[in-house]
């Protein structure tokens, strides 16, 4: 009794202390769940499911909303969401492993493993199909008329080599559907249709049982797609299967899936060491310069944090975002049944919650600016980017722009006048990495135009502009 009575203090304060744990913890998914209230509402999203992986733990899981409006069935464990982009990086992850069976190497040439290609092809890679730097176009900004014409593989591929390239093979950097070329690649290697390597090489081992890649034969539990609009609701628009079960975009799946698929990334279970670098890494052009992505992943800071981050949009009606925080041991995983549903913003609104210092940028005011003579070097290039000065091959050779491209920045950027200073950080003695550059400082601004946006720019010590980042 004695001794119960030493320890009871210890326990008491053990106790406590693990209630007061709890008690935040139940108090953050209570904010959560507002902050994700908050935002369907806004967005007008029909249906949505969550999880929060922090420190390797699911903290959070949650499930908001109908998978059908019009049967007014609820989101729940079982639902199905197109993933559309999202779907590149388990094709690189396919690439990968057939390179660590010794069946191919990302430096091989396209031509290698595909007949017929057009002359001005003749020096793409499969790492330029993986990393976006081989000059095709997105064949995703085309009208629906062209997939509906177009309704086979053959016909999509042949149409998309009737296309001149926006540029030489590695030297620029344009988002583009190269990963369809990938499915292709896989094909001929294994004899089958690529959806079939992925399903035995990596759905069956990482135990995702409900993930496939889009057949009309497997649409159990898939939600409705929708696009809104003043007028209300409007279910996603059609497109032929063979365009839906493409390699860059065919992946159907769960959150439970999802949350498999990024807990198989931290280590050997699927991909060994050095592939796992490889995807995580971002890519370089013929130039040196570095660009913003790597297979399958966006790679850029953003409030200051290092985020690999890849969403996808769909015009049947799907959005989906996952987002790793390498250095903060978080990862968010969102997937919902609305075409414009701004989950980057969602997303910030999370992660603000478990990561300090996340704040809006916006939300700062403006400060005396000691050093003008860089601000107008940073004006000068706002104001090329406004006017569209470099045309889509010479971007990034001049500045690494977070993945954005000439014509979304032209957009944003419209009626651009002036940069008013907001703040710096400085990295001091323990400079910040990216694209094999050490990051001395980051300085954020606001950008005065027809709309008003912010923005953060990294330096090196030698003052170098390593990248350009558009913030909140």
């Amino acid at each position: 009794m004695a001794e119960m009575n030493r320890f009871f203090p210890i326990l008491l304060i053990i106790f406590l202390s693990s209630n007061l744990s709890f008690s935040r913890q139940q108090k953050q998914i209570g904010t959560i769940d507002s902050i994700v209230h908050d935002h369907m509402k806004i967005k007008h999203i029909p249906g949505l499911s969550i999880a929060i992986i922090k420190n390797n733990e699911v903290v959070k899981k949650g499930y908001y909303g109908n998978d059908n409006l019009e049967e007014r069935t609820r989101v729940s464990r079982q639902t199905t969401f197109e993933i559309a982009s999202m779907t590149k990086q388990i094709t690189a992850a396919a690439i990968l492993l057939l390179q660590e069976d010794g069946k191919l190497s990302v430096k091989d040439k396209l031509s290698k493993y595909l007949n017929d290609i057009p002359e001005t092809w003749k020096d793409i890679t499969i790492e330029n199909l993986m990393n976006h730097t081989s000059g095709l176009r997105d064949d995703w900004n085309e009208p629906t008329d062209y997939f509906i014409q177009n309704d086979s593989y053959e016909k999509m591929a042949i149409a998309q080599q009737k296309m001149p390239l926006l540029f030489n093979p590695g030297e620029g950097f344009n988002y583009s559907s190269g990963p369809f070329f990938l499915g292709l690649v896989i094909k001929n290697i294994t004899g089958k249709h690529y959806s079939y390597f992925l399903r035995n090489r990596i759905f069956l081992p990482l135990e995702m049982n409900s993930t496939f890649v889009y057949s009309t034969d497997s649409t159990n539990n898939l939600a409705i797609g929708y696009k809104w609009n003043s007028s209300g609701y409007l279910k996603g628009t059609y497109i032929p299967p063979s365009a839906e079960s493409r390699a860059d975009v065919g992946v159907v799946t769960t959150l439970d899936d999802m949350i498999k698929w990024n807990a198989a990334l931290k280590g050997p279970q699927l991909l060994n060491s050095q592939s796992l670098n490889q995807m995580f890494s971002t890519g370089k052009l013929k130039s040196g310069q570095s660009i913003p992505y790597g297979y399958g992943w966006y790679n850029y800071y953003y409030r200051n944090k290092l985020m690999y981050v890849h969403g996808g949009a769909f015009r049947t009606g799907f959005n989906s975002r996952i987002t790793i925080f390498p250095d903060e041991k978080l990862e968010i995983i969102i997937l919902c049944n609305l075409w414009d549903a701004n989950l980057s913003a969602l997303t910030a609104e999370i992660a603000a919650k478990y990561i300090s210092e996340y704040g809006k940028v916006s939300l700062l005011s403006t400060k005396p600016d000691k050093d003008k003579f860089r601000t107008q070097e940073f004006e000068l290039l706002f104001t090329d980017l406004a006017t569209k000065k470099y045309n889509i091959g010479e971007l990034y050779q001049k500045i690494n722009c977070s993945g954005f491209d000439i014509d979304e920045l032209e957009e944003i950027l419209k009626g651009f006048r002036k940069l008013e200073y907001i703040d710096m950080i400085s990295f001091g003695s323990n400079p910040k990495t990216i694209y094999d550059t050490k990051i001395a400082k980051i300085l954020y601004y606001k950008a005065i135009g027809d709309e008003i946006t912010y923005w953060s720019f990294a330096i090196s010590s030698s003052n170098k502009l390593i990248f350009i980042t558009i913030e909140d």
